[in-house]
């Protein structure tokens, strides 16, 4: 949801995020008129459970003014998106959908409707055609060599590098002893914003700079960049094989160590290794 900003879009942020997430609004439509099916043919009990919490989140979270409002206090873009899968919506299509199906009598046309759009709506997972995957991991295969590459190279067990940004979402959850510089937000951000000059020279966030020259190709100093790395304790950096500052950071002092199919990393000598110790559980205070 980077690509979507409140204070581009308005009131239409919350049809963009429908759109982006449900496919043109279809599961708000599917929604909606499951609640109105329970307004009118629901029972007393199924009334008092779905409508208080709809009759809440239609004021609220489907208010097209809320995230509007929102973003005047907190930076909504990142986290408004995730209203969507509260529980209310996820509970009652299925439920109703099912009590539908499972029914008979005069609910069989609206069974025999509701099967039909389950089947024949939206995109079949197999639209693109059916992908097998490369590995037990389901990840890249040069992923997976990035990581063996950097383990051999490190002297430590928990080695801390710079990945571009699908490599660091998808590292996290392949290699746990992987440490990653950047985290989510700081990636979330980067995809829509440029850094300024204060930003640059904030010293408690280095790894402004580390994004600003990588990712953002904003230009920054050598010796500032050097700086970040050792900061951040970054001891490796892998970057795409054409990525236009490969020659930066050869300039930098950095030194090729490995190259996979796809990527080239390299190496910082960090004056202070960063040191991971796992926490020790085993002793309840």
């Amino acid at each position: 949801m980077q690509s979507l900003n409140v204070t581009e879009n308005g009131i239409w942020y919350l049809r963009e995020c429908l759109r982006a997430y449900t496919g043109a609004c279809a599961y708000f439509m599917l929604y909606a008129a499951a609640l109105v099916y329970v307004c009118v043919f629901g029972s007393k009990r199924e009334k008092e459970i779905f409508i208080p919490c709809s009759v809440f989140l239609l004021v609220t979270v489907y208010n097209p003014v809320s995230p509007v409002l929102l973003d005047r206090f907190f930076d909504v873009n990142s986290e408004y998106y995730r209203f969507f899968w509260l529980l209310p919506v996820i509970v009652l299509i299925p439920y109703l959908c099912t009590k539908l199906v499972m029914s008979g009598g005069k609910t069989k046309t609206a069974a025999v409707l509701i099967t039909a759009i389950l089947i024949l709506s939206g995109k079949f997972v197999y639209a693109d055609g059916i992908k097998l995957a490369k590995n037990i991991y389901k990840m890249p295969p040069d992923l997976i060599s990035v990581s063996e590459a950097i383990h051999a190279d490190s002297n430590v067990e928990y080695p801390k590098a710079f990945l571009e940004y699908e490599y660091n979402m998808q590292m996290r959850q392949y290699d746990p002893k992987m440490q990653l510089t950047i985290d989510r937000e700081d990636y979330l951000y980067v995809m829509t914003n440029d850094y300024t000059d204060e930003m640059l020279k904030d010293e408690e966030h280095p790894q402004y700079r580390l994004l600003a020259e990588l990712i953002k190709l904003q230009d920054v100093d050598p010796d500032a960049f050097v700086d970040a790395l050792e900061a951040t304790k970054t001891e490796y950096v892998v970057v795409i094989k054409d990525h236009p500052r490969i020659g930066y950071l050869e300039k930098a002092g950095l030194k090729k160590v490995a190259e996979t199919s796809e990527h080239v990393i390299y190496k910082y000598d960090v004056k202070e290794p960063y040191v991971f110790e796992l926490v020790d559980y085993s002793v309840v205070y």
